[in-house]
């Protein structure tokens, strides 16, 4: 190695002998360090050394050890006290191993250089010494004196450690080697348990994955062989999106029936898959696609999910059959209807399938449903009353098989037949016209024959029992309606409903006709779920070969779908007119304006025309102080109409319509404002249509609408507003308002006195501006901590109303947050916080009537559950409107029956079921669709789904019924189901009519007089009690010929006459009469039938024994009443079941407790 000069004093360039690593190494030793590249050789050598010598010093001294151990060992003997640390109990071992270790190695010499420095000190000697052996035990400490020979020698173990010198210590290495060689492992117990509770867990772990590699091999092979119970593409493959449908069909009712808890992460796993909807799966995919998406779950939970996969794949089949009977029924349609409207005869369509099916034999007729029954055909199409004839509509298969006439409908059947030929079609289709207008979907005329609640018509019958007589319990003071008219009346609101709802694609229903999606429903409806092919294409040519139609019906019919065309497009004319004139989106026009602009028509020739036009609705147009668009279509109409003859056609009606247009041009800066504020009026209404019948998102719209308009058309004022609900007719309650004034205004109340400017409003009908809130002085300030010297700013309050017009609330907006001097608010500002009203105003109405309707189905479900035990599930869906313009609706699943008590459930999260989300749950899309009743299997059992219509007919929810795997119902279970459905669509017909105001609310029970959710909690009994009394008063003394004729009745019919006459006389509980049937049958007479037919049991002069009836009344199975086989008894029964119910629901109302909870 060469020589290197060292640095200059002062200079740290070179490095020091530490930064080498290694001190005292090669060079390093004469403080020089290698140079060049031998330095790391030289190192390594070095190093290499210095390790051996260390190595071969340790290993001297070990062996120095053990010779003087050995030499120890001979010397020192064991002490025998040492042995009892030596035990073979286990459950001490651990311990004393440790002690043995690691405790005393240290502790025994530590005790005995105590001894010894105590012994040197006299401290072991006797007390009574001098006093300077006193002061030194007192200065001496045993105690600290261990610690200190503790901590200067700790106890060490392995090679090094010294040899022991005295006897207890050579008796403890003994006992410690004995404990080693009885299988103890000395050295680390603890961490040899250890390490055998990690080797168990290994172990165990290793058998799981074994056991789970074995089971989740088991489950491929059962996945493989069900994927061939699917329906197969042609390259063999199975599409993803139906594999998603039924995994979410499985966790809907997985959820549901709370059987799986572990599927609730089974939808994000899905989610991955969803951008790639039109993937297909091989049958290797398919198992290792569900077993990804289901990993996790047990046996049993696997095994439910195979079984739920299998009745999966056998609907998806028998969906692809329908889908090819679909196809063959739309070209039957479209050969059927030669006249090209789009509808079809429905009686004469029925007529076909009841022949049809007469012509089949026995095993063909068994797999198809009885035509003459419902749901196939209308239940008002069978009997004039729910209980009339009810033995007719429903008969075992055994005697329909052995040919048993069926009078009612071998009538209907013959009569409708009648209708075929070809000199009866113009009164066929007048007649059908007549009947339109009397159904439930609206018309023209007004029927000349009264209704009962499902809208059938009757004639003109005398009432049994003569006048109404006063003293009478119930409502004898008031005259009642012999029969409730479902007619839908002309007025202001019709067209305002239709824009109202999911979708206007929707089939309306009408008794009269069929378009082509009902004609599919009712033919899939007919043929049910165990028809074959040879039966559908014999049925579609029967009904090709037998539907015919005259020249003049198909004239007739296609002169009535002109009509409709030109009619529509009139209205959709008429719209935009009125959209062009109420620019600030207000919702209605001012009558004087209107008025002015016609009477400038044609220079004032045409006055007299716009006069008797004027005269027109009810109440006459010219009696509304403004108009809204209902009104103005209706106005319009009736001009054309008054017009000389060559206005009435189409060029007077273009005339009108280019004049009005042209006298209300607006600005570009204003359209494009009127456009924005519509927009943003939408926007409340999808909120209401779409939000789950909830009010919160209406809010959130209504405030949204004004904050944008504020910013955007209101020189960007800043805004608080507020929603105050009418309470009691003095009171407002503050229900909603902006996030600012949260803390102050929300869910406080102002009577009358307090709040002068609100109340005004309401009072006037119309907005009151304050400019000024600090000088006007009647005002009230929420915010007391706002100083007076910034309670500046402007006030309005507009008035909230009904579809009658009247008050129910009140919006306020104010700027007192607004810094700029001048806030006031413009006039084209009010106008467009009146539209904010009235779109709010609609959206409130429509979300109480959605929460009205679902009142009625509780209450109908909780009678049908006393009633119908066959029923296992009843489940309510509202459709609501996506939000998309031409998009599809969905299903909101709003409300559930608990099968135990009856009561349905509201569900705190609705879902809401898409079509393309729930292929096998599209039964419910189906009959939303066609506005139909069906029939079907679904997930193995057996489903009625009956939509809950609009009074235009339109479908607006369905009622999804369960009666499980089981067969059909029993006859009187069917007949009680369908006179539920019968009687919840007459509830929600009249409840519709009234929120729409195209009705008033009409009264037949005193517990009605409360109003609000009172009334609509006892809606529908208060129909079934009407439909009864109908029933009970056509009957007449040969009806109850048969009750007078025995002398030892049934137990049935005396039971059921003793809950009457406990009923209706109340003093007879406990007296021999009642149980006297010779005196029981003295009072089966007219005045009995006048009795019933009066009675209100939710008077509050009725006085019953409610425990007592129930126990008669629980006597009388409700089969049995039925296999009597007696009318009177039959409707007296059902007259008494509904009574009852109606005294405990009037019951629950006078302790404020409504039927059912829905919170705003």
């Amino acid at each position: 190695m060469s020589a290197v000069p060292h640095p200059e004093p002062g200079l740290s360039c070179s490095p020091q002998p530490s930064d080498w690593g290694i001190q005292g190494v090669g060079r390093a030793r004469d403080g020089l360090p290698p140079t060049g590249g031998e330095w790391k050789p030289s190192l390594e050598k070095e190093i290499h050394r210095m390790v051996l010598q260390l190595h071969n010093t340790q290993a001297a001294q070990r062996r120095r050890d053990r010779e003087a151990g050995l030499a120890v060992e001979g010397r020192v003997p064991i002490d025998p006290l040492a042995h009892d640390w030596f035990s073979p109990d286990k459950d001490t071992v651990e311990s004393r191993v440790f002690l043995l270790e690691r405790v005393l190695p240290a502790l025994v010499p530590g005790v005995q250089k105590l001894l010894e420095e105590a012994e040197r000190r006299g401290e072991l000697e006797e007390e009574g010494g001098e006093a300077g052996e006193a002061e030194s035990r007192q200065s001496f400490n045993p105690l600290n004196y261990l610690g200190q020979c503790l901590l200067r020698s700790p106890p060490r173990s392995g090679p090094g450690t010294p040899t022991v010198q005295h006897s207890y210590s050579r008796g403890l290495q003994m006992a410690r080697q004995d404990l080693e060689r009885s299988g103890v492992d000395a050295q680390n117990s603890r961490l040899a348990e250890m390490k055998q509770r990690v080797r168990a867990r290994r172990s165990e772990l290793q058998r799981e994955e074994r056991t789970q590699d074995r089971g989740e091999g088991r489950r491929r092979e059962c996945l493989r062989l069900q994927f061939s119970e699917w329906s197969l593409g042609p390259d063999g493959t199975l599409p993803l999106s139906v594999v998603q449908n039924a995994l979410r069909s499985f966790l809907e009712l997985s959820s549901t029936e709370g059987f799986c808890a572990e599927t609730e992460a089974w939808s994000d796993r899905m989610l991955g898959d969803m951008e790639q909807p039109h993937t297909a799966l091989l049958e290797d995919d398919y198992a290792e696609y569900v077993l990804s998406v289901v990993a996790g779950v047990s046996w049993e939970q696997f095994s439910g999910l195979l079984q739920h996969l299998s009745l999966c794949s056998e609907e998806q089949r028998r969906r692809l059959a329908c889908q090819r009977w679909r196809e063959v029924f739309s070209q039957l349609f479209t050969d059927c209807d030669c006249a090209e409207t789009g509808l079809l005869d429905r009686h004469r369509v029925l007529v076909l399938l009841e022949n049809f099916y007469d012509s089949q034999c026995e095993s063909t007729q068994r797999a198809l449903y009885n035509p003459r029954c419902w749901p196939v055909r209308e239940a008002e199409d069978l009997n004039p009353d729910l209980w009339d004839d009810c033995r007719t509509q429903e008969r075992p298969e055994e005697e329909e098989r052995a040919g048993e006439p069926v009078q009612s409908n071998a009538t209907i059947s013959a009569a409708v037949a009648g209708q075929m030929n070809s000199k009866a079609a113009n009164e066929e289709d007048e007649g059908g016209e007549r009947e339109m207008v009397g159904s439930v979907g609206g018309g023209e005329e007004a029927p000349s024959e009264e209704r009962d609640p499902s809208g059938q018509r009757h004639a003109d019958t005398p009432r049994e029992g003569g006048e109404q007589k006063e003293g009478e319990s119930g409502s004898d003071t008031e005259s009642e309606p012999e029969e409730l008219i479902l007619v839908m009346e002309t007025g202001p609101a019709v067209e305002e409903l239709d824009n109202w709802g999911p979708a206007r694609g929707v089939s309306a229903f009408d008794r009269s006709t069929l378009d082509r999606a009902q004609f599919i429903q009712q033919l899939e409806t007919f043929l049910g779920e165990g028809a074959c092919d040879s039966t559908v294409h014999s049925l579609a040519g029967y009904l090709r070969g037998g539907y015919r139609e005259t020249e003049q019906e198909r004239l007739a019919r296609l002169q009535q779908a002109r009509r409709e065309v030109v009619q529509a497009r009139r209205g959709q004319a008429i719209d935009e007119l009125f959209e062009k004139w109420d620019n600030e989106g207000r919702g209605f026009l001012d009558k004087g304006e209107v008025e002015g602009l016609l009477d400038r028509y044609k220079e004032g020739t045409e006055r007299a025309a716009l006069q008797r036009a004027w005269q027109q609705g009810s109440p006459p147009l010219h009696s509304a102080a403004c108009l809204s668009r209902g009104q103005f279509r209706q106005l319009l109409e009736a001009v054309v109409h008054e017009l000389p003859p060559e206005g009435v056609l189409e060029g007077g009606f273009q005339g009108l319509l280019a004049f009005l247009e042209e006298s209300v041009a607006h600005s570009l800066a204003e359209r494009t404002r009127g456009a924005a504020r519509r927009k943003w009026l939408a926007q409340v209404q999808m909120a209401a249509e779409s939000g789950g019948a909830s009010l919160e998102p209406v809010y959130r719209a209504v405030f949204q609408s004004l904050y944008k308009d504020a910013e955007t058309y209101g020189n960007e004022k800043m805004i608080s507003a507020s929603v105050a609900l009418l309470e009691g007719g003095e009171r407002l309650r503050y229900v909603a308002c902006t996030a600012e004034d949260a803390p102050y205004v929300l869910n406080q109340e102002l009577q009358r006195r307090a709040a002068p400017v609100s109340f005004a409003a309401m009072d006037d009908g119309k907005p009151v501006h304050v400019p000024r809130v600090r000088l006007h002085g009647g005002l009230h300030f929420f915010n007391t901590d706002r100083p007076e010297p910034e309670r500046r700013g402007s006030f309005i309050a507009v008035p909230l109303k009904d579809p009658r017009g009247r008050p129910f609330g009140v919006l306020g907006i104010d700027t007192l947050r607004d810094p700029q001097e001048r806030n006031i608010f413009l006039r084209h500002e009010i106008d467009f916080y009146q539209g904010v009203c009235s779109a709010f105003s609609q959206a409130f109405q429509h979300i109480l009537t959605r929460r009205n309707i679902l009142r009625i189905v509780e209450s109908a479900t909780y009678w049908l559950h006393s009633r119908v035990p066959g029923v296992r599930s009843l489940t309510t869906y509202l459709m609501e409107s996506t939000g998309e313009k031409g998009s599809d609706y969905t299903l909101r699943k709003m409300m559930v029956m608990d099968n135990r008590t009856g009561r349905s459930r509201l569900l705190s999260t609705a879902p809401a079921l898409r079509r393309s989300d729930h292929l096998f749950r599209d039964y419910l899309f189906r009959c939303a669709d066609s506005s139909e009743p069906l029939r079907c299997v679904a997930y193995g059992e057996r489903q009625l789904v009956v939509p809950l219509r609009e009074p235009s007919g339109r479908a607006l929810g369905v009622l999804d019924i369960s009666s499980g795997p089981q067969a059909q119902l029993q006859p009187h279970e069917q007949n009680d189901l369908q006179g539920m459905v019968r009687m919840v669509q007459a509830a929600c017909c009249q409840l519709l009519r009234e929120s729409s105001g195209l009705a008033g609310p009409s009264r037949m029970l005193e517990a009605e007089g409360a109003g609000g959710e009172q009334r609509v909690g006892l809606l529908f009994l208060r129909f079934m009690l009407q439909d009864l009394r109908n029933c009970v008063r056509r009957l007449d003394h040969q009806s109850f010929a048969e009750l007078k004729s025995y002398k030892d009745p049934p137990p049935a019919v005396h039971h059921v006459l003793r809950a009457v006459l406990l009923m209706l006389y109340p003093q007879w509980v406990g007296s021999p009469e009642i149980d006297s049937w010779s005196q029981c049958r003295l009072k089966v007479n007219s005045d009995l039938i006048r009795k019933v037919t009066l009675f209100d049991p939710t008077a509050s002069s009725v006085q019953v024994d409610s425990e007592e009836l129930q126990r008669s009344v629980a006597a009388v199975p409700r089969g049995e009443v039925w296999k009597h086989g007696s009318v009177p008894t039959e409707h007296l029964y059902n007259w008494v079941s509904v009574c009852l119910s109606l005294l405990e629901q009037s019951g629950r109302m006078r302790r404020s407790q409504p039927p059912i909870g829905l919170q705003h």
